[in-house]
């Protein structure tokens, strides 16, 4: 048995702690939200994000990040990759000094341009160098109602990932480790952009092949600003590229693929933002997208686009 702590009490956070507790980890939840906690307890489901899932009595959740770092031997960041920075430094003082860290935000800090990996380095030093990276075709609902998944786990050491491979591991969610830190990260964030474009499309009625077209050119895309990053260019053709990329575009429960439905509606990016509590990182990811683009002069037309639509 290990002890996992999640912290992030949103869908997939809740997804994945029901996930651990169900292989027979000890887990524990940390919360954003103040009072998550108390009504978990009370109504025994997280129904402010993820409803209709049972909550075991001895899976705790809790506001007090002390007592859900206490003890871990793993802690999973589920959080989004805009508030990455601040829960991992509020996270800091309390984190095991053996704990292995795993983040799952498919996201790009807006402000730095800095993948997790970077945000990380920077709020956790200690625990950054072991860190790993989840990414891949896996909704929330389908990994609470224990649907089989595959995802992609990279740490810069691939024993690292390995370990962390071990303890996530099972016939309904298959991890593959690899040592593709940047593309893995890479392609979880940029396939976001690429599922509003599709979004819109299919918003427009412009058919499965403009899709499909959408789909095909977005994944140059991904392959050629992460190659100019140092990612390895057969990532993209794995479950973090081409895997995600599919499931995003084309799932109904896709956030930013239903922010795409809704542009094409004609609704603004922000009134649609606000007016949601799950976050479309698409939406803020399009932006940092667009700078790397042009910061490392890779072309990127349909990301360019998703850009100027929403921002």
């Amino acid at each position: 048995m290990t002890n996992v702590s999640v912290l992030g009490a949103g869908a997939f956070g809740t997804s994945l702690a029901l996930y651990a507790h169900h292989l027979g980890h000890q887990t524990r939840v940390w919360a954003y939200d103040d009072g998550l906690p108390e009504r978990v307890a009370a109504k025994g489901e997280n129904t402010a994000y993820l409803p209709g899932f049972p909550t075991p009595e001895d899976l705790l959740f809790t506001n007090d990040m002390a007592t859900a770092l206490e003890g871990a031997d793993l802690v999973l960041l589920v959080v989004p990759s805009s508030f990455m920075r601040s829960v991992a430094t509020q996270a800091a003082p309390h984190l095991p000094p053996r704990a292995l860290v795993t983040s799952t935000a498919k996201g790009i800090e807006r402000e730095s341009l800095a993948l997790m990996s970077d945000v990380l380095a920077d709020t956790i030093p200690k625990h950054a160098p072991s860190a790993t990276y989840l990414s891949g075709p896996s909704f929330a609902k389908d990994i609470a109602s224990r649907l089989p998944a595959d995802v992609s786990l990279a740490a810069a050491d691939i024993d690292t990932a390995r370990g962390v491979q071990e303890v996530l591991h099972s016939p309904l969610l298959r991890v593959y480790a690899s040592d593709d830190v940047v593309g893995v990260q890479l392609g979880g964030a940029l396939k976001n952009v690429i599922a509003v474009a599709c979004g819109a499309a299919d918003g427009l009625g412009l058919g499965a092949s403009t899709v499909a077209s959408l789909m095909t050119r977005g994944l140059a895309e991904l392959a050629r600003l992460g190659v100019a990053l140092g990612a390895n260019p057969l990532t993209f053709l794995g479950l973090a590229g081409v895997g995600d990329l599919s499931l995003t575009c084309n799932g109904e429960l896709s956030r930013n693929r239903q922010l795409g439905l809704q542009l094409a509606s004609g609704k603004t990016a922000r009134e649609i933002v606000s007016s949601q509590k799950a976050v479309a990182e698409g939406y803020r990811t399009s932006m940092a997208v667009h700078q790397l683009a042009t910061r490392e002069g890779v072309e990127m037309p349909i990301s360019k686009a998703v850009y100027k639509v929403c921002h």
